[in-house]
């Protein structure tokens, strides 16, 4: 099959046009997920008019440039940065421009910034790792194997000695403390480096805010933490508020969203509780919602999984009637590049 263009016709129209104050939700299951849409939402933004003909042709008529700030609490930069390498994207060198800024939401996640931050949470969620190692005797050369490795040194402050070891990232995020208290610290931290992007230049661009699976935060935390559905979606809102559009993405496999109380009469688990009220509840304030799901008939070697795209509760009344409701199929292929089409088509 021929190489595709990085955005597909089909698809363009609803990554790259985006209205103010609008959230878009793209859902994923195990088997269809959602990093190449994100992907395409990402080129729609921040690809040259050489590369994306329509995001070019919009620069031309608005005079704006698009930002985009990537909060990712399931997938790490260098993911982020390889993937996007093969749709002509270099993330690095966005970065440097002030077009882009990375936020990883989940390798120092409940790590506490500093050694004296107390662990204030259960399982030790919130504490840091071990700086010292306890007083043993000198290992000593076992038959068969070489000498014992060298002790690594200290690593004292994470943030920092990481940070300047992996430039691109903007912040690493950090869940210290319970509640609220701790959505709070996130939040100013994701806003600290929205509102550095929009001071970059003199002219405030349009901002674009993806959140990639912020529904792990719900998973790992929950109610016994002080945090449930309805404060994960006012958090949501809050982030909303400082940004043009908002992109967020998140999992509806069937155990997490049909789960609740139809498995043999047995209660739902919190967490189907929860996700399930965090999803729908998403899915009525959306402008759009874009479900990923793999085919009902199993998996067939052209064609990767299903799109539907439908308007959400929060689409109004007064916007464009052109704007179709549709459910195609998608491709992703080797090399990276995915084709989008009709059912009935190749």
């Amino acid at each position: 099959m021929p190489s595709q263009p990085p955005l597909p016709p089909l698809l363009a129209p609803y990554v790259t046009l985006l209205p103010e104050s609008s959230l878009t939700l793209a859902s994923s299951i195990l088997g269809a997920t959602s990093n190449w849409l994100v992907l395409r939402f990402l080129h729609a933004a921040l690809s040259s008019p050489s590369l994306n003909p329509a995001f070019g042709a919009d620069e031309t008529q608005t005079g704006i440039k698009k930002k985009v700030v990537l909060v990712s609490f399931l997938r790490s930069f260098d993911f982020w940065k390889t993937e996007a390498k093969r749709l002509g994207l270099d993330l690095g060198r966005l970065a440097e421009k002030q077009q882009f800024a990375f936020i990883d939401g989940l390798s120092e996640l409940f790590y506490a910034p500093d050694a004296s931050t107390p662990n204030t949470s259960p399982a030790g969620l919130g504490s840091s790792p071990r700086t010292t190692l306890p007083l043993r005797s000198p290992p000593g050369v076992m038959p068969g194997r070489g000498p014992p490795p060298a002790a690594a040194p200290p690593r004292g402050n994470i943030s920092v000695t990481r940070a300047q070891a992996e430039p691109g990232i903007a912040k690493k995020l950090h869940f210290t403390g319970r509640g609220l208290a701790a959505l709070d610290l996130i939040e100013k931290n994701i806003i600290a480096v929205i509102e550095q992007q929009k001071s970059s230049v003199e002219e405030i661009d349009e901002l674009v805010l993806i959140l990639d699976q912020p529904d792990l935060l719900l998973a790992a935390t929950g109610p016994t933490m002080g945090i449930g559905a309805t404060e994960i979606a006012e958090w949501v809102t809050g982030l909303q508020q400082h940004a043009h559009a908002t992109v967020l993405t998140l999992a509806t496999d069937a155990p997490l969203i049909h789960n609740a109380s139809v498995s043999a009469g047995q209660p739902a688990t919190p967490i189907e509780t929860e996700h399930a009220t965090f999803a729908i509840g998403l899915a009525h304030r959306a402008r759009s919602v874009m479900q990923l799901r793999t085919l009902e008939t199993g998996a067939a070697k052209d064609v990767s999984g299903v799109l539907r795209i439908s308007r959400g509760g929060g689409w109004s009344a007064g916007e464009e009637e052109s704007w179709e409701e549709k459910e195609v199929l998608y491709f992703i292929q080797r090399d990276g590049g995915v084709s989008v089409f009709g059912r009935g088509e190749s």
